[in-house]
């Protein structure tokens, strides 16, 4: 690669870690620069050139980590005002995304079509992946990971969720997760409710008693908190009337293929 590294720097200085930008070049006309701010490299291409070039990223100092904090919180504010009940932002195309944002969804298992179904989106904004609850066309919740190390790792809407039930896919017995991912993922064999945590809201119940499953399975993470609201959980559950499984994995649910998936709930 021996594009002239004078003509795209300034473009991609000060780009944040994880995000990527078309500029334009002074080869001609048009936004035909593509650079980018990933695994501590600055990286550029043009499209009419043909030809990129790349650099070490120069480590920030304390003071501009600092400010990309407090920059950080303040847009993560901003998301959690402006995406409330509306359209996600960024971009719904996963090639478009930093590798990071992709390979987050990968690693469990989701091709660019599952991605397209979830709805998913990567805003360059906030470096965050956005996965959206959607009912009647509308988003209705939405819970935003943040894929550079910011904390908090999870970013939610302050909404209502006592009567929020994310649902995937249809079955004769309905299979209860933590997360998002998890439900998605047994959706595609069987039927998946998120509880979006580990405890059973008043929605949930009044959802079961209106679907009458034959069996309700319980499936949290394989850590010490999944046990323990697994335990409650089923007890809770029968005491409702519903016949209840505990399913144990040696990982969470959207660790597992969907053939590993389904032998779990055919067992």
């Amino acid at each position: 690669m021996t594009l002239a590294r004078d003509s795209w720097w300034p473009a991609a200085e000060g780009l944040r870690p994880g995000t990527r930008r078309r500029a334009r070049h002074d080869c001609g006309p048009g936004t035909v620069l593509l650079v980018s701010h990933e695994a501590g490299q600055y990286r550029a291409w043009c499209f009419r050139c043909n030809d990129g070039d790349s650099c070490r990223a120069p480590e920030p100092t304390l003071a501009e980590r600092l400010e990309r904090n407090r920059r950080a919180a303040g847009e993560d504010l901003a998301a959690a005002s402006r995406v409330v009940l509306g359209d996600l932002p960024g971009s719904a195309v996963p090639r478009e995304w930093p590798a990071a944002a992709r390979v987050w969804l990968y690693r469990a298992g989701l091709s660019d079509e599952d991605i397209g179904r979830l709805g998913a989106r990567y805003d360059p904004a906030t470096g965050r992946v956005f996965l959206p609850v959607i009912e009647g066309g509308r988003v209705v919740f939405w819970q935003a990971r943040s894929i550079d190390g910011r904390q908090p790792k999870y970013l939610a809407p302050s909404v209502d969720k006592s009567g929020l039930v994310p649902r995937y896919g249809t079955a004769e017995d309905v299979t209860l997760t933590e997360d998002l991912l998890s439900a998605y993922k047994v959706g595609r064999v069987g039927e998946g409710w998120c509880l979006l945590g580990t405890r059973a809201g008043p929605g949930l119940l009044a959802a079961l008693m209106a679907r009458r499953p034959t069996r309700v399975n319980v499936w949290l993470d394989p850590d010490r908190a999944g046990e323990r609201s697994a335990a409650k959980l089923n007890a809770s559950l029968r005491g409702f009337g519903f016949t209840v499984r505990n399913i144990h994995s040696a990982r969470d649910p959207k660790r597992h293929t969907l053939a590993e998936i389904k032998e779990y709930l055919c067992t």
